[in-house]
Order: C-alpha cells, then structure tokens, then sequence
C-alpha cells in the first residue's frame, strides 16, 4: 500500500496553486489514497548555452517531480536520466534514446515502485519504418514514444502509459505519429490509458485531434484531453512553453499535455517554479490527479 504521506508533496502544491489563483475548490485540494498523480515534464536538454545550467536547476528539476506516482519527462540526456534515477530512488523508470545507439534524447517514464509493477517495456521509433535513429516522415530527428504497462496494487488494475515528444518541425511527422501512438493505446485491456508529453502541438492542431479521433472503424481510445475534462484547474487557461523568462507565461502555447481514458481527472495545474527570474526549465511542468 502507499501511504499517504507520498502524496503531501502534491496536495501542498494544489493549495499553494487555490491560494496563488484565488479560486477554491474542496474537493480538489483533498487527494483520496487511491488516486495517482501523474506529471509530463519536458525538462531541457543540458545546454550550457541556456541562461540557467543543468547544474543550477536540477535539484529544482528533482523537487519537482520527486512526489508524483507516475512522471514522463522529454528532452533527457543520458546524464540527465541517470541523474534523475539517482536522485529519486522512490521510482522505477524504463528509456532509451532515440539515436539507434541508443545516444541522444531520452523520453523516460518514471513510476512509484512501491505502487506499480512493470508488466511491459518497449521504445517505438516514430517513422514508417520504424527502425531504430530514423527521423520519420518530415521531420528532422528521430522521435520516440516511450510505452509501458503497468499493474497498480492498490487498485488492481492495469495502466498503459506512452510518453513522447513530437517533432518540431514536421507538420506530417506530428500527425502520423498522433496516428501511430492511437492505435498502440487501444492495444490490450488496460483499464486506464494515459499519453503524455510535449507534442508541440496546440489543442486545436490537426496531431492534437488525430490522436483522440475514433478510426475508421468507429472505434478509440476515448482519450480525453485531462485539461478539459479535468472537474477543477488551477487556472482558467494558461500556455506551457514559456522559455525560461518568465516574462512568457502570458503568450505560451499549450504544447504539453496528459490525455487519459478510464479515470477521472480531479485536478490539472502546471508548476511555476522559478530560480531567480527564471523558470527551471523553458516548459512548464503540467500535472493532474487521478481517480481510477
């Protein structure tokens, strides 16, 4: 069982978030043990070039993260990764990168060991092909999604959770990698679906609908946006690519998301921690609760 204490961390950060926005909600702010807190976090490569360093941010990167019960993070480095493994013994974690090395840019799911067990594993290369280190489709680098299943001991059931990060550039490779990632969803029985990470895509991009749209056959995932379907958010609306000023909050795009099916969202927020004058990443961190 997980105690409750585990979950402090967030439900400090929903009251925080109730206070900072003026907006109240009870039931929000008062988790259940059986809900799951879950995070999508693209982190930043280590850049020297970046005006706030790894080294100077990834403490905050690990306060973070280190409470969730199930996290995705994008744009991790080897180092970074290990970094990250090390610093939160609490989770279990499975990436690789997306290089057919098996070098370059992790997109690494991170789970609670003491709730979940790992049932499957696996890197799916974005591209036609699907070989290891191809770029696919228009874009300009390789693109992974990162797939696990996962049996919860508190609830007995089973989660699949895919993490990915979506080209920048590449219009076709955004929505065929949608595509690919919404037939992989509806494999198996899991009894909740949840997709994560930075799609660099708005909620209204042609990629955005392509993965909760229903095939032809009539059937989906029945992945839901949690930003819509969520009963409480920390704020009306808010963007999550900001830079690291954090005078970009008031023009970011909404490019990070969480879609699930199978649980209800209770809660949606993103996390505005800053170093100075600067977030500790040029996302947002977006996280939401829920109940199974």
């Amino acid at each position: 069982m997980v105690k409750r204490e585990s979950k402090q961390g967030i439900y400090m950060l929903a009251l925080a978030a109730i206070a900072a926005f003026g907006a109240f909600n009870e039931a929000a702010a008062q988790g259940r043990p059986d809900d799951v807190a879950v995070m999508t976090f693209n982190i930043r490569y280590d850049n020297p070039n970046d005006p706030l360093a790894w080294v100077e941010r990834r403490d905050h990167v690990v306060d973070a993260i280190r409470y969730y019960d199930i996290v995705g993070v994008q744009e991790a480095l080897s180092s970074q990764f290990e970094f990250l493994k090390t610093e939160i013994p609490r989770f279990s974690s499975y990436g690789v990168g997306r290089e057919a090395d098996g070098s370059g840019e992790f997109c690494p799911i991170f789970w609670n060991a003491k709730r979940f067990d790992l049932l499957h594993s696996e890197t799916v290369w974005l591209s036609a092909s699907g070989e290891p280190g191809v770029a696919g489709w228009d874009a300009d680098l390789p693109r992974i999604a990162t797939d696990v299943l996962l049996y919860d001991r508190q609830t007995s059931k089973t989660f699949r959770v895919i993490n990915t990060h979506f080209s920048h550039v590449g219009s076709e490779a955004r929505i065929m990698s949608a595509s690919l990632i919404r037939l992989r969803v509806n494999r198996g029985s899991a009894d909740v679906k949840i997709v994560l990470g930075d799609l660099n895509a708005e909620p209204d991009d042609q990629a955005v609908l392509e993965l909760i749209s229903m095939d032809s056959a009539g059937t989906g995932g029945g992945l839901v946006d949690a930003h819509d379907a969520a009963k409480t958010r920390c704020r009306q609306s808010f963007g999550t690519f900001t830079g690291f000023d954090t005078g970009g909050l008031s023009s970011a795009p909404r490019i990070d998301h969480i879609f699930t099916a199978g649980a209800k969202v209770t809660w949606f927020c993103v996390d505005e921690r800053i170093i100075g004058s600067f977030y500790i990443s040029d996302h947002l961190p977006v996280y939401v609760m829920l109940r199974p």
